[in-house]
């Protein structure tokens, strides 16, 4: 039966059973009570995750509900992480490969296409307007940009820029300020970056961070294209069973809590506490012996708090290393932190924490920094891994994987060589 079949006890070491949107399977087994949540929510999100996967493998697949004489290895779960086919359908992320596959194939078949990008945005309103003097020249293969009067160089500070057009520009429009290619880097930063990729432990994460940071528009839709059927927020490099205990710095809609059931605890910490988990998240919870705790606070600064129920309101901000403490917690395997930014503030308590408790991190590094004289808007990308590395590079491996087109998503791994 369904409730003997799924949420077993054990959870995934590693997350290497999430499925590939890429498959061989002719055959695909859905569980009944899966479809049913689903269709529940919005009727339109199985329907489109079949057509997702008929376009991606050029088939009609055959998708039938799964019964208890069906090889597991036809059958395919959305929220039942131990499956050995697991996706953890995220329709309410825009940066999910869900969505962005939605939105590719109303433009393109599965092919790498600029011109079906370049739509994307265009339907997504995630563009801005040449400036004057840039509409007038729009025909040249080159912009203008305006002196820096930040700049210490005596020419870039009084002198506007030339720069070359690339997959970015579009007529009277452009997606520029979405990509770090254009962006104006200090020296810092460009040192800066050479250092986090020297530090970085693997080849794929050295490419995907050096292609976000240094590489134009086209080659960053290139890479993430090339990735996209198996890309999902969070699961890269992490391990986990059934003793390990998590905290997890920005909740929402609670997504990530289908990659980690099964785990011992999980410390949910966020301003909207369970306000706004999704329903899948909650069925989740219902059935799971995870013991979920959701902390009602924000961690270090209330500036960025979003939320409906939360804008607008004071919080009184906490440290990590209070919560720790407030909580006795006596053992982490895992933070998960996407706290809009505020991981800036956070670097000095997790330095400590992992020297105390050895957690793996998975820390957001994407935000901009719009903080007083430090307004650079690459700054968390390279200023909080150089400050992780720096202090814990005897004891740990650093790896990095981004899950957006654009610069947005990007996240640093922190783990235990031990």
């Amino acid at each position: 039966s369904y409730s003997n079949y799924y949420f077993r006890p054990s959870i995934s070491k590693m997350l290497n059973n999430l499925f590939s949107l890429r498959t061989d399977l002719k055959t695909i087994y859905l569980i009944k009570e899966e479809v049913e949540l689903f269709n529940g929510i919005d009727k339109n999100i199985i329907t489109n995750f079949k057509k997702i996967l008929n376009r991606i493998n050029g088939k009609k697949i055959n998708f039938q509900l799964f019964n208890d004489n069906v090889d597991e290895q036809h059958v395919l779960s959305f929220l039942d992480n131990n499956n050995k086919n697991f996706y953890p359908i995220d329709y309410k992320n825009p940066w999910s490969n869900y969505n962005f596959f939605l939105n590719y194939f109303e433009f393109s078949d599965f092919k790498f296409n600029v011109k079906a990008f370049q739509s994307i945005h265009l339907k997504l309103n995630r563009y801005n307007e040449l400036g004057k003097i840039n509409k007038l020249i729009q025909l040249l293969p080159f912009i203008l940009i305006k002196p820096n009067k930040k700049n210490k160089s005596f020419f870039y500070k009084y002198f506007p820029r030339i720069h070359l057009k690339d997959s970015a520009f579009l007529g009277k429009k452009h997606f520029m300020g979405s990509y770090c290619y254009h962006l104006d880097k200090t020296k810092f930063i460009k040192r800066g970056i050479k250092e986090v990729i020297k530090n970085l432990d693997d080849e794929f994460s050295k490419k995907n961070y050096d292609i976000l940071l240094n590489k134009n528009t086209q080659t960053n839709w290139q890479n993430y294209f090339n990735k996209a059927v198996k890309n999902v927020q969070c699961s890269d490099y992490i391990k986990l069973d059934k003793n390990s205990v998590i905290i997890n710095c920005g909740v929402e809609n609670g997504m990530e809590l289908k990659l980690f059931n099964g785990v011992s605890e999980i410390f949910n910490i966020d301003p909207g506490k369970d306000n706004y988990l999704d329903k899948s998240a909650k069925f989740i919870i219902e059935k799971s012996k995870t013991k979920q705790h959701f902390i009602g606070c924000a961690l270090y600064t209330d500036e960025n708090i979003y939320t409906e129920l939360e804008k607008g309101r004071k919080f009184e901000p906490k440290k990590l290393t209070d919560i720790i403490k407030e909580y006795d917690i006596k053992k982490i395997s895992l933070i998960k932190s996407d706290i809009e930014g505020a991981e800036r503030l956070m670097v000095d308590d997790l330095i400590q924490i992992c020297k105390k408790f050895n957690p793996q991190l998975s820390i957001s590094i994407y935000h901009t920094n719009h903080n007083g004289a430090e307004d650079e808007k690459l700054l968390d990308l390279v200023d909080i891994p150089l400050k992780l590395i720096k202090s814990l590079r005897n004891n740990y491996n650093f790896y990095f994987n981004n899950y957006s087109y654009e610069r947005w998503e990007g996240i640093f791994y922190c783990i235990p060589k031990s």
